[in-house]
C-alpha cells in the first residue's frame, strides 16, 4: 500500500499503529513535504523503538548514497517519472524483513555493501529482532 501525505510524521505513526489491521506486507508513506534529514532519521529510529515488531526504513533525497558508496542506489539505467523530490517511510513486519534479508545474504546480495552500512542495515536489524533495543525511546 502506498500512501501519499502532506504529514509524513503523523501518517507514519498512524500506519505503524494500525499495521496489523491493514492486511498488507508493506506500507509506504510518501511525501513531497520533506523534513530535515537528521530529524527524519531520528523519527524513523524512534518508530522502530516504539513499534518493536515492525521495521521502518526511511528514504530521504538528501541521504547521500554516493558518500556512503552505495552506487547501486544511484547508478542505474532507469529514470523516475517523478521529477519532484520526495521522502518515504517503508513499514514492514520485522520478522518478515529479517527472514527475507537472510535469504538475500545467502545469495550474496549484501556483498556490495560497505561494512558500516551492512552493520547498520542488516546486522543491527537482526540483532533488534532477537535482543530488542537497549536504548530509550527519547534518546537524542
Amino acid at each position: 500500500m502506498v500512501v501519499e501525505t502532506d504529514d509524513v510524521y503523523a501518517d507514519s505513526l498512524r500506519y505503524c499503529s494500525d499495521f496489523t489491521t491493514t492486511g498488507k506486507e508493506l506500507v509506504v508513506i510518501a511525501s513531497y513535504n520533506i523534513p530535515k534529514l537528521n530529524k527524519f532519521n531520528k523519527y524513523v529510529k524512534n518508530l522502530n523503538i516504539l513499534f518493536e515488531n515492525l521495521h521502518c526504513m526511511e528514504f530521504h533525497p538528501d541521504y547521500g548514497a554516493e558518500d556512503a558508496e552505495l552506487d547501486f542506489l544511484y547508478d542505474n539505467d532507469w529514470e523516475s517519472s517523478v521529477s519532484k523530490p520526495y521522502c518515504m517511510v517503508f513499514i514492514q513486519d520485522l520478522k518478515q524483513v529479517v527472514h527475507a534479508s537472510d535469504k538475500l545474504q545467502r545469495l550474496g546480495y549484501y556483498d556490495v555493501y560497505p561494512e558500516d552500512e551492512y552493520e547498520e542495515l542488516v546486522v543491527n536489524r537482526k540483532r533488534r529482532l532477537t535482543d530488542g533495543y537497549e536504548t530509550s525511546f527519547y534518546e537524542e
